[in-house]
């Protein structure tokens, strides 16, 4: 389930993953992304990735499609949660976006917020 977290505003989309995720939530969440990115040019992003029990292959396919298509959109993207993967995919995908992407362990929340609103 992706829930948009109520410290959105303006050019920061701030939203919780966990339990299943499907194609279904980022039909909610990509068009989203998309107003905001076309309301201000570049956008920051906060994820908290808790629990996730089932991340489909479309859903991932339709997440990949619309990063690869924005990855000049997206100014600073800091991911929160605590699993070892969630730190190797900010790895992976600094070399296909000029954003500044960085991981936090969930633990470290407030200091993910702090960067995130520099």
């Amino acid at each position: 389930m992706l829930q948009l977290l109520e410290q959105s505003k303006d050019d920061l989309v701030a939203f919780r993953i966990s339990g299943n995720v499907d194609r279904n939530d980022y039909n909610v969440m990509l068009p989203l992304l998309q107003e905001r990115i076309n309301q201000h040019g570049k956008i920051r992003v906060y994820a908290e990735v808790q629990d996730v029990e089932d991340y489909s292959l479309r859903a991932l396919w339709e997440d990949i499609k619309f990063d690869l298509k924005h990855a000049a959109d997206f100014s600073k993207v800091a991911l929160v949660g605590d699993k070892k993967w969630i730190d190797w995919l900010t790895i992976m995908a600094k070399p296909f976006t000029s954003a500044d992407v960085k991981y936090f362990d969930y633990s470290q929340r407030q200091l993910a917020w702090d960067w995130i609103n520099v």
